[in-house]
């Protein structure tokens, strides 16, 4: 009785494993009286606190006339909460149902729900934050998701403090926090949801939010298994199979997915589709494999989808199709996956399976970014502030940008530092903007060693420095940038930063004049009598010979293998040595083997 009192006192105070026990007892009469009304009352209560079993239960009341009235539109609502969350059982009942009978659909679910949620169910507030979400039965709305799953949560609802969790993690519909939100969702980890768990050890497998740690999400995994969770050991299984904080076994990759399977777990069969289809602890049997994915897919398993897609866009075990591929990822796109949702809006970019149509094409990059996806922030980032696609709104785009660039992307990061350089969508900061592309200078990027180079060599910001200026234009024209090549030419033609050296001078504006560079073609041209071969207008012979012909080592080299080889030309042994000469006398190191390897060939004959 002692046992049962504190059961009861821990319901009370909204514990919904507890409340899930209560019922429990009453339906089966565990230590108590059986009383179905009882039962129910307590199964409703951990249900509307999101216990997905619960949830299942209720609608099964609903649908069989268990304790209350029979009402297959209210057994779908409640069943469709726990199909949202991948419960076979419930999955199952709502595919006969839509078979056999005419339910309610999108919308009608939206307004059941829309009504609970104004009346104080969390349970309906979760509901409504995943419509707002996704966008069934009402617009996609990434602020209204939030606040939905947030008074989900203060409500007590797991599966909105997971939400919520999420939410904070990927910033949809409220500022991005990568710690604070895996911070949450070990709250919700450490409070059973198999949900946050699975999230949380996402965040370690890829560093999101906490160090990278994949032998961490191993053991969360391992743990759910070892309480016989289906999900914990179909990720376990994953673990084993893609090498995720422990060595590479396909033989227990494939027993756990098979463990899983049994016990119904719709990813579960999508990890046995990948075995077969690559022979992972199994016996290869691609065929059978593409009809375990497809059926995986088809009963709702994201991932099947995407690799679906991405199957019809290769051609890789199934014929080619454009039009299957960019379904696929649609459906994929429709359920929330942010990288579907990237896939979907390149493909309505451009035309890949779908009519070309910015709008969509917008829509779903803008998704993406609302979930998470680092290059659909940027993509979305960049529209708002170029205006296409999409109204222009420079300050969006920043913000959509900088998100982006938090996670390491250089385009966006180098938007960012024009944004501060020119005041767009964030207040002029020419210090900031210098710092940024001093920073992506350093890494590579060679529009950034353009700006450094140019503000030392006209003294923006920093103070004048013929020789930093020098060096910036260096790294950049080695980096192929067309502009820097042609001020590293006007560097050495007038001295700056460098001792006059008309040749290097002429190499230089010679290399940019063959990218296009307008007035470095009219020098190059002016110079030396001769129309410049610019690149993709000529044969790569004839541009190559241009270049050689004009002092360039490089070019040289490339020209004596063309000759040597017969590249474009017919092999000529005699003018290669020439070439490769002419290129070693200029300090190239590979010219340098080259002759040696002649010099070689020669003595063995």
């Amino acid at each position: 009785m002692e046992i049962l009192e504190e059961m009861i006192s821990k319901a009370e105070a909204n514990d919904a494993y507890s409340c899930f026990k209560l019922g429990q007892k009453y339906a089966m009469g565990d230590g108590v009286d059986v009383d179905e009304a009882e039962a129910f009352k307590w199964y409703m209560k951990a249900a509307t606190l999101g216990h997905t079993v619960s949830e299942f239960i209720i609608g099964k009341c609903y649908a069989e006339g268990i304790a209350v009235p029979k009402d297959i539109d209210e057994s779908v609502m409640w069943y469709s909460k726990a199909a949202l969350k991948g419960y076979p059982e419930a999955v199952a009942e709502l595919s006969l149902i839509f078979e056999e009978t005419d339910v309610p659909r999108d919308k009608k679910l939206f307004e059941y729900h829309s009504k609970k949620a104004e009346e104080g169910s969390p349970s309906s507030m979760y509901m409504m934050g995943v419509f707002y979400d996704l966008g069934i039965g009402t617009e996609s709305n990434a602020e209204k998701a939030f606040q939905m799953f947030s008074g989900s949560a203060e409500m007590g609802n797991i599966d909105g403090e997971c939400s919520k969790a999420l939410c904070v993690l990927r910033g949809t519909g409220t500022t991005r926090d990568r710690s604070s939100g895996a911070s949450l969702l070990k709250e919700c980890a450490d409070k059973g949801s198999e949900r946050a768990k699975c999230e949380l050890a996402r965040c370690f497998e890829h560093g999101i939010g906490v160090p990278r740690d994949p032998k961490a999400a191993f053991d969360i995994f391992s743990k759910m298994s070892d309480t016989g969770s289906p999900i914990g050991q179909y990720h376990l299984g994953r673990c084993y199979m893609d090498a995720v904080g422990v060595e590479k076994d396909p033989i227990y990759a494939y027993s756990w997915y098979d463990v899983s399977a049994r016990a119904a777990c719709l990813d579960a069969e999508f990890g046995l589709a990948r075995c077969l289809m690559g022979g992972i602890g199994v016996e290869k049997d691609a065929e059978e494999g593409i009809i375990r994915l497809t059926i995986s897919a088809e009963k709702g398993q994201v991932n099947a989808m995407v690799m679906l897609g991405q199957l019809y866009a290769k051609g890789s075990l199934v014929k080619k199709n454009a039009s299957a591929s960019a379904e696929w990822f649609k459906k994929a796109a429709d359920m929330g996956e942010p990288y579907a949702e990237y896939t979907t809006a390149t493909n309505y970019m451009e035309g890949k399976g779908f009519r070309k149509n910015l709008k969509k094409a917008m829509y779903y990059y803008e998704r993406s970014a609302q979930h998470g996806y680092t290059l659909g922030c940027h993509m979305i980032g960049s529209a708002y502030m170029s205006g296409n696609g999409v109204e222009r709104d420079e300050k969006k785009g920043f913000e959509w940008c900088s998100r982006s660039a938090e996670d390491g992307y250089q385009k966006s990061q180098f938007i960012m530092a024009e944004s501060y350089a020119k005041g767009k969508g964030v207040k002029k900061d020419p210090a900031k903007a210098l710092e940024l592309h001093t920073y992506l200078g350093e890494k590579g990027y060679g529009k950034s060693q353009l700006y450094v180079g140019t503000c030392f060599l006209e003294g923006k910001v920093v103070k004048a420095s013929n020789q930093k200026a020098f060096e910036w234009f260096k790294k950049g024209a080695e980096n192929s940038n067309p502009v820097c090549q042609y001020y590293l030419g006007y560097c050495y033609a007038n001295g700056i930063g460098i001792k006059p050296d008309e040749k290097s001078a002429l190499l230089w504006y010679t290399r940019a004049a063959e990218q296009g560079h307008t007035l470095s073609k009219k020098l190059v041209e002016e110079y030396t009598g001769s129309k410049v071969a610019v690149k993709g207008e000529v044969s790569p012979f004839e541009s190559y010979t241009f270049s050689a012909e004009n002092g360039d080592p490089e070019a040289m080299f490339i020209l004596a293998r063309y000759y040597e080889e017969g590249i474009g030309v017919e092999k000529d042994v005699n003018e290669a040595k020439k070439w490769y000469n002419k290129a070693a006398s200029l300090g190239h190191f590979g010219a340098k083997k080259a002759i040696l390897r002649f010099r070689s060939s020669n003595r063995a004959h």
